[in-house]
């Protein structure tokens, strides 16, 4: 009787381990997801700190994750490091727009989101933008790294002159503010007109800085968008094919059934 008490026991202890890796894996599911790099650009307050990622840029991103079944390990860095990094096979990047130079190094989502290129200027008298013309001859500043559009490419430097700037919004604002540029490009991705966008710059994102010397100041914006652009997630040629064909897939998906532009709304 005792011996058969015992090998009840040793058997109940064999199935209780065999049982183990199937609750370790039940306990997380998400270990099965695969993990991708993701790269963003970072963004700096006026002190030159790494801003934590937007609230609603990580909505969209977590959308994408539960929509695709990818996990992303997300990277805020500088901008021309997260394309490199990108480039060289070591995740996708997001936020990109298309340019020449950039079509032969990587391969492309669907566009995620149109964008409007305004042109913003500083002081007295308002000037009346309204095509790319009218940036002939100007100094105008980006973000370092940032394209925005094919367009744009075919322009810049030949028609104007082009300063890359700092991932810092504030510093750029106040860049041109000293007229140290004359004008500065800036995409909005869902405001229609010139008055709208001046209201968000002046109500939402000048106020955001929280910077004594841009309290209170004025920027105009083009009567019309100078340029018209559209950001993609992108991958090295021949590295990650089957987990952007994923994303795609949720592009279409969602802009069809209307959940992403209800996601990108929230994101200027």
């Amino acid at each position: 009787m005792l011996h058969r008490f015992k090998r009840f026991i040793c058997l109940l202890f064999l199935s209780a381990f065999a049982l183990l890796p199937a609750f370790a894996n039940a306990s997380k599911p998400d270990n099965d997801k695969p993990v991708i790099k993701l790269f963003l650009q970072e963004s700096l307050d006026i002190h030159g700190r790494q801003l934590p990622l937007d609230r609603d840029l990580e909505a969209i991103l977590i959308y994408f994750e539960r929509e695709s079944g990818l996990h992303f390990n997300k990277q805020l860095m500088p901008w021309n490091r997260a394309q490199l990094m990108a480039q060289n096979g070591e995740g996708i990047v997001f936020g990109i727009s298309k340019s020449p130079e950039r079509l032969k190094l990587y391969h492309f989502s669907i566009p995620v989101v149109s964008e409007k290129i305004w042109a913003i200027t500083y002081g007295d008298p308002r000037p009346n933008f309204q095509s790319i013309e009218d940036l002939r001859g100007k100094t105008v500043s980006i973000g370092r790294g940032f394209s925005h559009g094919m367009d744009f490419e075919k322009a810049k430097n030949a028609l104007f002159k082009v300063q890359e700037d700092s991932a810092s919004s504030a510093a750029r604002f106040k860049k041109l503010m000293n007229r140290r540029s004359d004008i500065m490009l800036w995409p909005v991705r869902q405001l229609q007109s010139a008055s709208q966008v001046e209201a968000y710059l002046r109500d939402q994102l000048i106020p955001s800085f929280n910077d004594p010397e841009l309290t209170g100041k004025t920027f105009y914006v083009s009567a019309k968008p100078v340029f018209y652009d559209t950001t993609h997630f992108a991958a090295a040629n021949g590295k990650y094919e089957a987990e952007m064909e994923k994303l795609n897939v949720v592009i279409r998906k969602g802009t069809a059934n209307g959940k992403l532009p209800k996601l990108l709304v929230k994101f200027y």
